[in-house]
């Protein structure tokens, strides 16, 4: 189970950092970061090493954050179906509280060439690492709440992913042992098989257009057809598949005309 949740914890972590809007907020944050010079590294740097300074330091943070809460919430998942979201928030910061803090650690240490831990200092860095990432955790549960009410909480698929990812479901893809959940908020490696993920898409108006790759109709962009060939166009520009085996049964649900 451990494995399993930390090597589904690694692809996500690597999925964020291969999409545009995470790696465009994290230049922009640290940025200006650098440019404000905060926590006395106004004074200890020049501009562009403090901007180099808080580029990594946002950087390496959010990988670390991201793969550690990541983790703990994984491994939750695994072991209860629909666990309490506060819980998981609790569970989720501590685990990205950790591991950002050691991250704070290691990156000062290396650039000041201290490497004494510094006593309740050390302790005290690692308590507001853990309360700012189980901030962050809330606001986002707060904020899908507030202002996605249409969120179709009822279909049980959606209950395995993370808050800030949960929305209209688009498709689901076959990718090895694993089931990439794609909704309108972002996208989801869960551990399951596809007919097992399919059971859980009751209330979705969809279809299994490949034996990889199944489609909620309303998630359809539009149709493109090569040659004899044609695939599925979804509204996040990805181009699935339609199989010969399928194709029928996408005539029938009025996708190919």
């Amino acid at each position: 189970m451990i494995g399993n949740a930390l090597q589904l914890a690694l692809r996500e972590t690597r999925t964020m950092f291969t999409t545009a809007k995470p790696l465009t907020a994290m230049l922009i944050l640290g940025i200006m970061l650098g440019l404000v010079g905060p926590f006395a590294t106004f004074d200890i740097f020049r501009p562009l090493p403090r901007i180099a300074y808080w580029l990594g330091m946002v950087f390496l943070g959010y990988a670390a954050g991201s793969f550690g809460g990541g983790f703990v919430v994984n491994l939750i998942l695994q072991k209860y179906k629909n666990p309490n979201v506060w819980l998981m928030i609790i569970c989720s910061g501590i685990g990205s509280g950790i591991l950002v803090s050691l991250v704070v650690y290691v990156v000062n240490s290396a650039i000041l060439g201290d490497w004494e831990l510094k006593g309740f200092s050390g302790i005290l860095t690692a308590v507001y690492c853990i309360l700012i990432s189980i901030c962050v955790a809330a606001l986002h549960v707060l904020f899908v709440r507030e202002h996605n009410p249409e969120t179709p909480q009822q279909i049980e698929l959606l209950a395995r992913l993370q808050v800030q990812n949960r929305g209209p479901l688009l498709y689901l893809s076959m990718q090895d042992h694993y089931v990439n959940v794609v909704t309108a908020r972002g996208s989801e490696l869960i551990l399951m098989r596809m007919s097992d993920a399919l059971k859980e898409t009751t209330g979705i108006n969809g279809l299994k257009i490949h034996r990889s790759h199944w489609i909620a109709l309303d998630g359809i962009k539009r149709v493109v057809k090569k040659g004899g060939n044609y695939a599925v166009e979804m509204q996040d520009d990805t181009q699935l598949p339609i199989s010969r085996g399928q194709i029928q049964a996408a005539r029938d649900a009025g996708i190919i005309t």
